[in-house]
């Protein structure tokens, strides 16, 4: 499917100016605190609303010395937030514990199963969800039933009906928190924070937790930009400070050099290890590690998360495979992918959604046939379609859902699956009447450049806007009328899928790599003269430090 090519309509010489405006950068004083290296854009955490009277219910339980309970969801988010409330809190107690659920026998968020579990086993008194509970309202009438009390801090957007006890979401209407885009393990931050005007924690004892939010503000792809950009900052210091010793075994397990952490390293390879334990297996794990102060358990779980990472991945490629042919033989023409395999891991199911979306620019709910009989979905969506509101209007077809306008999670009877494609379809064919181009994908290029400005010049102005992510995207370049050298490209990878190429322009050689970029470009012919949307990388081997294009898009030259 071919991009539409949009280029930025910023009339700038300066580069760096240029790429600063696009993203709302212009005020000298906005420019020097998103370029510094010690940003200070963060917010007072008591002008959350419901703060204080979480802090004074802590307090309360703490001085009466009953237990704490921190209930997490399974994902990189979930596991940060539980590790930073619980380390905070160990500092001021021993009476904390924590309860994550397991994918396969609990599903997400609080369940009858887990209070009777958190009350029985691990005689807790007080519940305070992070990164789930907004849509809880049931279990927790059922918890309040038990004599627990329970506090909710989560991020996604609420339902219509919240639950009946103190709720802290930042997306509610009510909030007038300057900032509503924390992920759950920042808002556990902001917590701490809160808990500091009493306990006097050091500032660098709350340095040390943005380590953690880091990880999980990245890998839960939140916007990169305000006080999530300080905390990412900060934390990125912190990791490469190699104080965590968790962290630091797992960076040495999976070959990364703590000092060239970036948010790609975390996007790509740290967080991806956290989730496969609440994939796989069950996200304990990917907390203890966090937590732990023992060097050699710390490599013994380092070690474990890094085969389990790897088991996932081939289970989810076998999944991705199946679920293409499925959308090959029967939906092809659909406006939205809704794809059953009942082979597929429930573990996996988000991560093949995200990559049928990619192939085939559609929003696509992934969806499997769990124990219970009942159907288990995950949900991806494209620019322009808001994947939870959709799924607000198809609300009397679910047992239960929940996300954002990128993602989403749900489950379902089984005789209301064709009902839902229906209904999800009409709803495409409406959004598209209105919007012709809204499944053309987009490709946001800065400028067109020259191959002699491609250089170690041009990636330090882009390293200065790191670190990228959702809301602060890597700038994308055009390069026009590049000439292949067909006998040097090189279809890569174990199944070929990767294309690595070489030529030149203007007398100048230029090296690229195109991930899952093989078939494309056999399909268009493997023609010689392309133009490339590309991302400048540093590439080294042997020693030598080179510039590559990283291609994003190509287009066979037509002039």
């Amino acid at each position: 499917m071919e991009s539409k090519w949009q280029y930025l309509e910023i009339e700038d010489d300066d580069l760096q100016s240029k790429l600063l405006k696009s993203r709302g950068i212009e005020k000298p004083e906005d420019i020097e605190e998103f370029l510094s290296n010690m940003p200070k854009k963060t917010y007072n955490p008591m002008e959350i609303n419901g703060m204080k009277e979480l802090i004074d219910k802590i307090v309360d339980t703490i001085n009466l010395n009953k237990k704490i309970v921190i209930a997490g969801d399974y994902d990189m988010d979930g596991i940060g937030a539980v590790a930073v409330l619980v380390e905070y809190l160990l500092k001021i107690t021993d009476n904390v514990d924590y309860y994550i659920p397991n994918r396969y026998k609990d599903g997400y968020g609080l369940s009858n199963n887990a209070i009777d579990y958190i009350k029985d086993e691990l005689n807790g008194d007080l519940v305070i969800t992070v990164d789930n509970g907004i849509s809880c309202y049931s279990e927790i009438e059922y918890a309040k039933s038990r004599n627990l009390e329970i506090i909710v801090t989560d991020h996604h957007n609420p339902p219509k009906q919240i639950p009946d006890c103190l709720v802290l979401d930042l997306k509610l209407e009510r909030d007038n928190y300057p900032f509503r885009e924390l992920c759950g393990c920042g808002l556990a931050f902001k917590i701490c924070q809160g808990l500091n005007s009493i306990y006097k924690r050091t500032k660098q004892e709350l340095l040390k937790l943005t380590d953690i939010v880091a990880l999980s503000t990245i890998g839960d792809v939140v916007a990169l930009i305000d006080e999530n950009r300080t905390l990412v900052k900060f934390g990125i210091m912190q990791l490469k400070t190699q104080n965590r010793i968790g962290i630091k075994a797992l960076c040495d397990e999976i070959g990364i050099n703590c000092n060239d952490i970036k948010s790609g390293t975390i996007g790509f390879r740290l967080a991806p290890c956290f989730n496969a334990s609440g994939r796989m297996e069950d996200a304990k794990i990917g907390v203890e590690l966090l937590l732990t102060k023992d060097t050699s358990r710390a490599k013994e779980l380092a070690s474990y998360l890094k085969n389990l990472n790897d088991e996932r991945r081939k289970i989810q490629e076998i999944g991705e495979s199946k679920c293409i042919e499925t959308v090959k033989n029967y939906y092809q023409d659909d406006l939205f992918l809704v794809v059953r395999e009942d082979s597929v891991s429930e573990g996996v199911m988000g991560i093949i959604a995200g990559r049928l979306r990619d192939k085939f620019y559609k929003p696509v709910l992934v969806m499997t046939k769990t124990e219970t009989g009942k159907l288990k979905a995950s949900g991806r969506s494209i620019d322009g379609i808001d994947l939870y509101e959709e799924m607000c209007k198809c609300d009397d077809l679910f047992i239960g859902y929940g996300g954002h306008a990128n993602a989403c999670g749900l489950s379902m009877e089984e005789e209301n699956l064709e009902i839902l494609r229906v209904r999800l379809n009409k709803q495409m064919n409406l959004i598209k009447s209105e919007n012709k181009d809204v499944y053309v994908p987009k490709i946001k290029l800065v400028a067109d450049v020259n191959p002699k400005d491609i250089n170690f010049e041009l990636l330090d102005i882009i390293n200065k806007l790191e670190p990228f992510g959702m809301g602060n995207a890597t700038p994308i370049f055009g390069i026009r009328n590049v000439t292949l050298n067909q006998n040097s490209k090189k279809y890569c990878g174990e199944k070929n899928q990767h294309l690595k190429i070489s030529g030149k322009k203007d007398s100048i050689y230029l090296n690229g790599i195109g991930f899952s970029m093989g078939e494309a470009y056999l399909e268009l012919g493997e023609p010689e003269c392309m133009d490339l949307a590309f991302v400048p990388k540093v590439n080294e081997w042997n020693g030598n430090k080179s510039v590559q294009l990283m291609v994003k898009d190509f287009k066979e030259c037509i002039y």
